[in-house]
């Protein structure tokens, strides 16, 4: 086994003894969120939290957030398979 898996083995570990998993991969989708939108819709959105599965996004206008809606569970998808588990349940534009 290489030291760079054994470093993400304890850091699992780590993370699932103080009950840090969750929140960990939950900041995990704000930070992928510009990465699976691509440049243009990140560029008129703005991830603000996830609560609870509910991934909250600032949208720049009523017709882009009216938009989103048609890829929510594409975007939903993209997401959770970059982070390997299912933390997004739900999105919502705002």
């Amino acid at each position: 086994m290489s030291d760079f898996s054994q470093l993400s083995d304890s850091l699992d570990r780590m993370l699932d003894e103080f009950q840090l998993q969750k929140p960990f991969q939950q900041s995990k989708a704000i930070e992928l969120w510009d990465v699976v939108v691509g440049e243009k819709l990140a560029s008129k959105t703005e991830p603000i939290k996830i609560e609870h599965g509910k991934l909250m996004i600032r949208v720049s206008s009523p017709a882009w957030r009216n938009e989103l809606q048609f890829h929510k569970e594409k975007i939903k998808s993209d997401l959770n398979e970059r982070l390997g588990k299912q933390i997004v349940q739900t999105i919502i534009f705002m």
